[in-house]
């Protein structure tokens, strides 16, 4: 059936307007979130509550957390028990590295909002789960939704911190509590 010049400008038009659809979405933790779960496809999430509720239960011992942001964010603040991996690490070393830590372990990931740290899960969590990881998760809004929950359990170097890493200044408009934001511990 041949298409129409009304369906083929309708069609047009559509696809024209298209980026200004996905303009209009509004800015938010769970918009972006959305967007992960589609972009990558088979990677598991868990919610802050979730995690938080592990850590401070019992059981704190069968997870491993890591953060995938880079060493100036890690030092601003982190999950208390978060080992930094870098985002862009080598499958091999990555594996080498975390491997037996991540045996018998539910291994959860974080960044600022989940975009590093859904393409890490991707990238190792086949590998994790054939070495004993009971589960390879994407922490839901990263860092960002756990500082805006005003959770505990952040800290730095010297203990207990408030304080966040915005990543830039575009992506640190996600944090609610500006007054909070830091690009070095200090």
């Amino acid at each position: 059936m041949p298409i129409t010049k009304t369906a083929l400008t309708t069609l047009l038009l559509a696809l024209l307007m298209l980026p200004v659809a996905i303009a209009k979405q509004p800015f938010t933790l769970d918009n972006i979130h959305q967007g992960l779960q589609s972009r990558y496809e088979g990677v598991s999430h868990m919610s802050p509550t979730q995690l938080q509720k592990a850590l401070s239960g019992p059981d704190a011992s069968k997870f491993l957390v890591l953060d995938s942001r880079e060493t100036s964010e890690f030092a601003v603040s982190h999950i208390k028990g978060a080992k930094r991996v870098d985002p862009s690490i080598w499958h091999s070393s990555f594996m080498s590295k975390f491997a037996k830590q991540a045996k018998g372990k539910t291994v959860v990931i974080y960044c600022s909002v989940g975009e590093r740290s859904s393409k890490l899960a991707k990238y190792v969590q086949k590998a994790l789960m054939k070495q004993g990881a009971t589960g390879v998760y994407n922490l839901q809004g990263g860092i960002f939704k756990w500082h805006n929950d005003q959770r505990k359990m952040l800290v730095n170097s010297t203990g207990s911190t408030k304080f966040v890493h915005p990543y830039d200044k575009h992506w640190g408009q996600l944090v609610q509590r500006d007054k909070l934001l830091r690009y070095s511990p200090k």
